[in-house]
């Protein structure tokens, strides 16, 4: 965990180089100086998992999440939000509590009829620059190492976020705060750290990209209740990405490792991901494909999909020693004035297992009007 930590902080005092910078994240005019701004996010989902086998089992998401807030934009520089973060599954009566919630997170005792969360952030923005406090920005992270239905059917990410947009170097920095202990609690704290980036070396047409990503999970904490055991996990990758115009290709080296984690019968593993993607556009409507074959041993995802992983999600007891297989992705968005649809689509077909064949179909709606009710 030293190492992950002293990592990320020589990562973050490279932003401070001389950098040329380019356009900057976000930018506020200075005609929007001290405004008061009522905003409400919405995701209306629909995520059908046709998954058969020992990875995981079938699932379906209809739900959404709403996110009523007021951000007052202090400066050209400083930025505060505070709201609420409400999701709902459909047909749900029961929301686990206690802990956060994950994908599909398994029956509990405790309950809440509704689950709703604070919502507060609070950034500062430079040119080529961002902090940010409480609720987290999204992360630039590959298939196998995160599953996109972390960004609406969980729990917000919060905690400390540092992003770097340069002109040939992003970086992100987080840390996120999953399980908050009081003194002589009898749970364990946890909390995810990761770094994410990227060295550009494209100019025009073509481009050369170099990602590389570190996640950390760990699990412990100090004046509990009883002497518990100390965890960590580690997921790590690093790419080489090619791009000409909308098209691009390449391939990732990823990793995994852990310590004391129970029930995992392996300390590391690793995985190759090649993956080719393209993107068009025309009018209001925008195409996205991609395809990829993944091969890992002895890999586990922390923040990924478990069709990817080495440990069997449904029984918890088989493992495997080879996990090999393809998948196939298409994304069609539509603009539609002030919201966006968007269906997509994934289909894996695992070499060489009973059932190798799955696939997801999801429909969704985003909608973020803003009112400015005083400047």
């Amino acid at each position: 965990m030293k190492k992950l930590l002293g990592l990320m902080w020589l990562m973050g005092l490279m932003g401070l180089l001389p950098i040329e910078p380019v356009v900057p994240i976000n930018p506020v005019t200075a005609q929007d100086t001290s405004r008061l701004e009522l905003c409400v996010e919405t995701r209306q989902f629909f995520q059908d998992n046709e998954f058969f086998g020992l990875h995981a089992v079938g699932y379906t998401l209809p739900g959404f999440y709403l996110r009523p807030m007021v951000a007052w934009h202090v400066s050209p520089t400083v930025t505060l939000e505070a709201g609420v973060h409400w999701l709902h599954f459909w047909g749900a009566r029961n929301y686990p509590s206690g802990e956060a919630l994950g994908v599909w997170q398994r029956e509990s005792d405790t309950a809440t009829a509704a689950h709703v969360l604070p919502w507060v952030r609070a950034e500062w923005k430079w040119t080529g620059g961002r902090v940010t406090m409480g609720c987290l920005r999204a992360h630039e992270l590959p298939l196998p190492l995160y599953n996109p239905e972390r960004l609406y059917a969980a729990d917000p990410e919060a905690g400390v976020q540092l992003q770097l947009d340069y002109k040939h170097f992003d970086m992100d920095v987080w840390v996120d705060w999953r399980e908050y202990i009081w003194q002589h609690s009898s749970r364990q704290e946890r909390f995810t750290a990761g770094l994410s980036g990227v060295l550009d070396f494209g100019d025009g047409d073509w481009g050369i990209k170099v990602p590389l990503h570190v996640i950390g999970q760990h699990v412990g904490g100090q004046g509990l209740a009883e002497h518990t055991m100390v965890q960590n996990h580690f997921n790590g990758a690093i790419g080489l990405l090619g791009n000409h115009k909308k098209m691009q290709a390449g391939c990732y080296v990823m990793g995994y490792t852990q310590k004391n984690a129970p029930g995992i019968p392996f300390k590391r593993g690793w995985g190759v991901y090649p993956v080719v993607s393209g993107q068009w556009s025309m009018a209001r409507t925008a195409l996205t494909v991609d395809a990829g074959y993944w091969q890992g041993h002895g890999f586990v995802p922390l923040l990924g999909s478990m069709l990817f992983s080495n440990v069997a999600y449904v029984d918890g007891v088989t493992y495997f020693g080879m996990n090999r297989m393809a998948n196939i992705g298409a994304s069609c968005r539509w603009d539609m004035g002030g919201g966006e649809l968007r269906v997509e689509g994934r289909w894996y077909y695992y070499l060489e297992k009973e059932n190798p064949s799955q696939y997801s179909i999801g429909v969704f709606i985003d909608l973020a009007p803003k009112i400015t009710i005083a400047k």
